[in-house]
């Protein structure tokens, strides 16, 4: 599912948002992720530099939710997740993390791929799916 404008502007200029996963059996872990960047407009690149219980997670089970937010506007984006530690998503991933600084591991690249975006905001409309166009 292609982004609309308005989730990947805040996407792009929020510097964190919460990232949840589950592991398998249903326990589920929320996180902050700041080491992040669109791919293109229907997917999502996380660099792992410190992750524990969110990498066992995204390995039981793919699906993962973000919740991006700016103000009281907010959205919430479902996706399937694969992990690298070599190849072209991981070297591009790890290329822009140590641009951002050398202390970075940059041990893995998670690439979440958008399936649904919800209206995350407490007002009227909440909970409803964007349908695949620029609203």
């Amino acid at each position: 599912m292609k982004m609309p404008e308005k989730v990947k502007d805040i996407f792009n200029n929020e510097p964190v948002h919460q990232f949840a996963t589950s592991s398998k059996t249903g326990v589920p872990n929320i996180s902050n992720v700041g080491a992040k960047y669109l791919l293109d407009d229907e997917t999502i690149i996380i660099v792992d530099n410190y992750m524990v219980k969110t990498l066992s997670n995204i390995i039981e089970n793919p699906a993962v939710s973000i919740l991006i937010r700016s103000g009281r506007e907010s959205y919430q984006i479902k996706g399937s997740c694969s992990y690298f530690i070599s190849g072209d998503i991981y070297e591009k991933a790890k290329k822009w993390m140590k641009s951002i600084g050398e202390k970075y591991p940059a041990k893995g690249a998670l690439q979440i791929k958008v399936e649904n975006i919800y209206n995350s905001n407490s007002a009227p409309g909440s909970g409803e799916r964007f349908e695949n166009s620029d609203k």
